[in-house]
């Protein structure tokens, strides 16, 4: 994987700003021209805990963080995200390894220092952002750092990281990300199995169900409830809900097959079940 050094200086405060599209775990393969100086870096904004605007030699930048993704503003934690990404960029001079291609959504994919620190680590380390499955030359060491940060409960990890969690033992048990065949021709061949590990009903009115992008989120319809010792089965494909078997009807695959992160979520977004695999 080429990477190319972009620049490198010191930059100035950042400022609020509007959102910008959602964070992908996709890439979509474009050339970029790659100054092969070391222009002066000026920050102009920070959208969220992984997306920023910078300028050098006068055009503007937006940098989207590569390999990691924060939560969206919007979002339980994202505010805390967002002022960890304004404050370590402010940290040090500014400088960026960029990949020589973008996302969907035109974006420079990098690596960004401040000083000696690799902001994107830093991000995972800290618990701001979890790490995405998506290749690139620093993979292993980041996923290890995501699964570092889980253990030890810091960040959005911690068990009350968005409010007083829920009582109910709820998680996630079971997950087949690749059944046989083409993805699309058996949709529901892609689920993902949580069970009630209490002696209590457990309502999950307000709980949600994502994948480790900004993209796919499956919201629990009000009334689903589910019995002590049971297990619900949410399908990727369409089907009239009938527990144990329920039906995201997500319009294309959810989880791919190279490697993901599954997260249930309370109804205050703290996280109550995960499940990550590499493919």
């Amino acid at each position: 994987m080429l990477l190319a050094l972009l620049a490198a200086a010191g930059c100035t405060a950042a400022g609020d700003g509007t959102t910008p599209p959602p964070s992908s775990t996709s890439t979509t393969a474009a050339s970029t021209a790659v100054p092969s100086t070391t222009p002066a870096i000026t920050l102009l904004d920070v959208f969220d805990g992984d997306t920023f605007l910078v300028s050098t030699e006068g055009a503007e930048e937006e940098v989207r963080l590569l390999g990691i993704n924060a939560p969206e503003r919007e979002e339980c934690f994202g505010v805390q995200a967002t002022g960890a990404l304004e404050a370590a960029l402010g940290a040090g001079a500014l400088r960026l390894e960029a990949l020589e291609e973008r996302d969907q959504f035109g974006r420079l994919l990098a690596y960004a220092y401040a000083g000696e620190a690799l902001l994107n680590l830093t991000l995972i380390e800290d618990g701001y952002a979890l790490a995405l499955h998506s290749e690139h030359l620093l993979l292993a060491e980041f996923l290890q750092a995501d699964e570092r940060a889980f253990a030890a409960g810091v960040g959005m990890w911690a068990a009350d990281a968005c409010g007083t969690p829920s009582s109910a033992p709820v998680t996630l048990v079971g997950l087949e990300p690749d059944p046989p065949g083409p993805d699309e021709d058996d949709p529901n061949g892609e689920w993902v199995l949580l069970a009630n590990l209490g002696d209590q009903d457990a309502l999950l009115t307000g709980w949600l169900l994502r994948d480790e992008s900004s993209q796919h989120r499956y919201r629990f319809r009000p009334g689903t409830l589910l019995r002590p010792g049971q297990q619900l089965r949410l399908h990727t494909g369409c089907g009239d809900d009938a527990p144990p078997d329920l039906y995201w009807c997500a319009g294309g695959p959810v989880w791919n097959n190279g490697g993901d992160t599954a997260l249930l979520l309370d109804p205050r977004g703290n996280v109550a079940g995960r499940l990550g695999y590499s493919g």
